[in-house]
């Protein structure tokens, strides 16, 4: 799956999974003159022995919500397994 390319603005950042997914956030204009918008995209490419990948764009909140939830989760995959119990995944 590519992640479109009309109306793309800004670079792009991307980075591969250990899996070999390429995840790649960006920005996209959607809308027109009287009602412009700007998007968020993200595009989860497929892994290399499967035929599967995602592509979503997101307001800058929902964005934003996705961001914190990754860190939170991010921070508690860091901690030590004997410690999982006093942060509760979401």
């Amino acid at each position: 799956m590519g992640s479109p390319s009309p109306g793309t603005t800004g670079a792009a950042h991307s980075f591969h999974t250990t899996c070999g997914r390429e995840v790649t956030v960006g920005l996209i204009a959607v809308g027109d003159a009287q009602r412009p918008a700007r998007r968020v995209t993200v595009n989860i490419g497929e892994c290399p022995d499967c035929h599967d990948g995602a592509w979503a764009a997101l307001t800058a909140a929902e964005a934003r919500q996705l961001a914190a939830d990754l860190l939170y989760q991010a921070d508690a995959a860091d901690l030590p397994a004997h410690t999982e119990g006093a942060r509760r995944a979401i």
